[in-house]
């Protein structure tokens, strides 16, 4: 399961800039549907994440945090053409201490990572195929 920890600065900017989030992108390169399982966030979504990402699409979602509540939870999508495979992505981005950023896939599914995982305001991509 690959992970990611990385720390802040040290001085922290005024805001906007020390309001956590994770703003995320899942590329479906799988050859049907990927399907939203679970998700869970501390704070209220800014953007949900979608409940069926088809083949060749792509979806997006929020998370937001603020100064004194961090951005924190979890997605778990299947595969419905990779026998129900599953993606999971875990996150909790603080405003003092390291993000913790970690993905998972079971057999059949692969997911690569790119984009920054530093600072306050996360946005990345995972591209997900099977």
């Amino acid at each position: 399961m690959p992970e990611v920890t990385i720390d802040k600065p040290a001085q922290p900017k005024a805001s906007p800039d020390s309001t956590e989030s994770l703003a995320a992108t899942l590329v479906n390169q799988t050859q049907g549907d990927l399907v939203l399982v679970n998700s869970n966030t501390n704070e209220q979504w800014s953007i949900p994440p979608p409940n069926i990402i088809s083949a060749g699409q792509s979806g997006q979602f929020c998370s937001p945090g603020d100064f004194s509540n961090p951005a924190a939870g979890n997605v778990t999508y299947k595969a419905s053409a990779v026998n129900n495979a599953t993606f999971t992505l875990t996150w909790t981005i603080p405003s003092v201490g390291a993000n913790h950023i970690n993905w998972q896939t079971s057999p059949g599914l692969s997911a690569q990572e790119s984009g920054s995982m530093s600072g306050w305001n996360i946005s990345a991509s995972w591209f997900i195929s099977g």
